[in-house]
């Protein structure tokens, strides 16, 4: 395996904890706006900064998965390895864009936040265990895929 495959299928790990912190940090968001609201009123700016971490991450996330294409990419991980993290960049991107308009969509637009989210969840955890177990589903040029055994 060369390096740059190496650091592909760690990045993609270190990627998959950091995005269940992601979803711990909109926990303590959402618990400490709570915590603000039960204490008195709480105004925009106070809600906001209750996600603070989570907005921070969110956009180091965004160049997070960037990095993981262009990773893939130069580790030559195959076309359908290429075009997962690609999909998985898209995916954090979108969920961006949901979370900077998720109060002036309707509500139920909202829903999609958290569901995007667990849908990145099951991306990243699949790409990983995949680079991890060493599948050739990805197609790994110069390793051919095993026959499938005689029934």
């Amino acid at each position: 395996m060369n390096a740059l495959r190496t650091i592909y299928r760690w990045w993609a790990m270190i990627l998959l904890v950091a995005i269940v912190v992601q979803i711990g940090f909109a926990g303590i968001g959402a618990f400490d706006a709570l915590d603000k609201a039960t204490a008195g009123s709480v105004d925009e700016d106070g809600f906001l900064d209750s996600f603070d971490l989570h907005a921070i991450l969110g956009t180091l996330l965004v160049l997070g998965t960037l990095l993981l294409f262009l990773l893939a990419l130069a580790a030559r991980v195959g076309k359908q390895g290429v075009l997962y993290s690609l999909g998985i960049f898209v995916l954090v991107v979108v969920q961006m864009i949901l979370g900077w308009t998720g109060s002036e969509l309707p509500e139920i637009l909202g829903f999609l936040h958290p569901i995007n989210a667990l849908i990145i969840l099951g991306a990243i955890a699949s790409l990983a265990m995949r680079e991890w177990r060493g599948d050739r589903m990805m197609g790994r040029p110069g390793e051919p895929t095993a026959p499938p055994a005689a029934a």
